[in-house]
């Protein structure tokens, strides 16, 4: 390691994976809290209405998205995937899926969604 150098070189994919996470997770936040003033939301997961039935829309999503992390990171890394490659895979994973839960609220919300 070189003097002046305290961080590790984050990859280019890691860095797009947690943008995607983010922008999924604060799209699923926001469209859902839109879906529930509108009085159309139905959260789709058993899993997702269990923890927010338990507590409450914000901490409920949260906890969903950390779990669906668990169970996509898992997997990836017991087939001897590296860390930044467990870890890339989790936040893409559970972004995409956000960002398809916040399509889904808005086209709810629009009236396109049985």
């Amino acid at each position: 390691m070189r003097a002046g150098r305290v961080l590790p070189v984050v990859s280019g994919r890691l860095v797009a994976a947690l943008v995607l996470l983010v922008v999924g997770t604060v799209a699923d936040v926001w469209s859902t809290y839109l879906a529930i003033s509108t009085g159309e939301f139905v959260e789709g997961s058993p899993v997702g209405r269990t923890f927010i039935t338990w507590l409450g829309p914000l901490r409920g999503m949260l906890l969903t998205k950390a779990v669906g992390m668990v169970v996509i990171g898992v997997p990836v890394a017991v087939a001897g995937g590296s860390r930044r490659l467990v870890a890339t895979v989790m936040c893409a994973g559970v972004g995409a899926i956000s960002l398809l839960a916040a399509v889904r609220n808005l086209l709810l919300v629009a009236g396109y969604w049985p």
